[in-house]
């Protein structure tokens, strides 16, 4: 049955247990295991402006869903096995509304994220199941505590949304299509992943990854997935420093093969941060992306942060082609709620032999309560 977000926002809101300050339910026995049950509800404003009609929604912030999950740890002498269930509710995502058409709150089961064993020790990480590919979360590094009000994924906000023609007409350009950030997702797959090295510590190094996999989630899909990641984390002196990069490929009616890379800096005792972005697909298209950004504890409940941020898409949907976006961003954190609360407004841009098109506005206003 499907419900409108709004409703079913509310009759599950209603049934979670509310506290001051929201924790994951955690249980331990005496032979070193664990069961830890968390999650977190997403819900926010979406406005959209196409230069001829205006679009106000609530959804789910599809930069970090609502979702529920579940870990089951077990320690041995000298590993530790791992299982995780995690899906996202179902709500509809601001990555799916456009013009002429709503989503609604509708569970399948592409809406489950993660359902896999992983074994850790000195060895590595061996990840068996539904999970994240090794690129994942490559082009996404970012330090400036906006993330939910904007980052490298632009479409997140109004993929679904078409461009204009000046003169009103809907173009078939979707948002979604003329914006990517080449990072990756979560597939059935085989993920092996390196113990840190280069000086790193248990939160701190460099990390190699390398996964196969295949989608079983969604219908009709043959294909098989390569790829392979690096992941940094350090903190030098004043600075903590976050950093990805990947490289990919399909194998399915033909071979499609893409890359991606980011970096963030954070001055720690100033919280003045900046993150850069890249990545392509060597047969058509390719971006840079670029944030700076700022936080401070202006109060004693919890961080504020502010950020602007700019796009830049060559050659996507076709060749000569260019898509831009900018934005500005505001965050603030209620610790003791274990809440964040957002606001961030993006302008994007594109342009192709076609014509010329409208720009399209949008506006994100929410919160995410992580429990």
């Amino acid at each position: 049955m499907r419900v409108p977000y709004s409703i079913g926002l509310g009759v599950f809101a209603a049934a979670m247990p509310i506290s001051v300050a929201a924790q994951p339910l955690e249980y331990g026995n005496d032979s070193g295991g664990s069961v830890t049950a968390y999650g977190q509800l997403s819900p926010t404003y979406l406005g959209v402006d196409d230069g001829t009609e205006k679009v106000d929604e609530l959804a789910d912030n599809a930069r970090s869903n609502s979702r529920v999950g579940l870990i089951i740890d077990q320690d041995f002498s000298d590993l530790t096995l791992s299982f995780v269930f995690e899906t996202a509710l179902g709500a509809p995502q601001t990555s799916g509304f456009s013009q002429g058409f709503q989503p609604e709150w509708d569970w399948q089961r592409t809406n489950i994220r993660r359902v896999e064993l992983i074994m850790s020790g000195a060895f590595g990480i061996v990840s068996l199941g539904q999970g994240s590919m090794a690129s994942d979360g490559t082009a996404g590094s970012d330090l400036s505590k906006t993330t939910m009000a904007s980052t490298v994924t632009t479409s997140d906000t109004a993929g679904g949304f078409k461009f204009r023609f000046a003169d009103g007409r809907l173009s078939s350009v979707k948002l979604g299509n003329v914006f990517s950030d080449f990072d990756g997702g979560r597939r059935n797959r085989i993920r092996y992943e390196t113990p840190k090295f280069l000086g790193g510590t248990d939160t701190g190094g460099l990390s190699v990854a390398i996964a196969y996999g295949q989608e079983i989630l969604a219908k009709g899909n043959d294909d098989e997935f390569y790829d392979i990641g690096l992941f940094y984390a350090e903190e030098a002196g004043r600075f903590r420093i976050r950093g990805g990069a990947n490289y990919a490929w399909v194998d399915g009616a033909t071979v499609t093969e893409s890359f991606a890379a980011s970096l963030s800096v954070l001055d720690m005792p100033t919280g003045l941060n900046g993150t850069l972005a890249a990545g392509g697909d060597p047969d058509g298209g390719s971006y840079g992306y670029g944030k700076l950004g700022w936080f401070k504890s202006l109060w004693d409940g919890g961080v504020t942060a502010l950020s602007v941020d700019y796009y830049q898409g060559r050659d996507f949907n076709v060749a000569g082609s260019t898509s831009d976006a900018w934005g500005v961003q505001v965050a603030q954190f209620v610790d003791q709620l274990s809440l964040e609360a957002y606001l961030g407004f993006a302008r994007a841009s594109y342009d192709d032999a076609a014509g010329s098109y409208d720009d399209i506005d949008s506006t994100l206003a929410g919160v995410r309560w992580r429990f």
